[in-house]
């Protein structure tokens, strides 16, 4: 049985998800993602299932030092250890597992994120471990004081299953 549900309501139950792993990034990100949902009246028609087992994780870009850090389930979808997460890694190894056909637009969003201070929001393919996984990035890119960027901060939903399944899943206005 499909059942429609409010993304921004997905979008909440998600946040309260991240907030008791402790992944507060996550879940600031997922509460602004519900007040948008909220807006547009998006919804969500899917079979009953736990929406947070898509939850995947969070990156922190420091960009200064060209190192991006993310928790063990966002690392290891990109095929990088957690203990290579932790530790943080120029981005260019986080982009390498970039799909092909989706690394000029990330990059060019990225790029547009940085200028503008905009809140970055695509979806993408990663490619590591001979699988390839859809998700949905959500972040924002911080600025110092002479309106350098500095940090870029985010999140991971995975998505995999909403773009390959057409059959059983829509997302269509209210």
């Amino acid at each position: 049985m499909i059942h429609e549900r409010a993304i921004s309501q997905i979008c909440r139950e998600l946040a309260e998800a991240a907030a008791l792993n402790r992944h507060d990034l996550l879940a600031q990100l997922l509460r602004m993602a519900a007040l948008e949902a909220t807006e547009t009246g998006t919804r969500y028609a899917d079979p009953a299932s736990d929406i947070r087992e898509q939850l995947v994780g969070t990156w922190d870009w420091d960009i200064l030092n060209d190192r991006v850090y993310a928790d063990g389930p966002a690392a290891g979808l990109f095929g990088i250890s957690e203990e290579q997460g932790t530790l943080g890694l120029p981005l260019e190894k986080w982009l390498a597992a970039i799909h092909p056909e989706d690394a000029d637009a990330l990059s060019t969003e990225i790029d547009r994120v940085m200028k503008t201070g905009h809140i970055f929001s695509m979806e993408y393919r990663i490619v590591a471990n001979d699988q390839v996984h859809w998700v949905y990035a959500r972040g924002r890119c911080t600025f110092d004081e002479a309106g350098n960027p500095v940090r870029f901060p985010g999140a991971f939903v995975k998505i995999t299953r909403e773009k390959i399944d057409d059959n059983h899943l829509s997302i269509a206005p209210q």
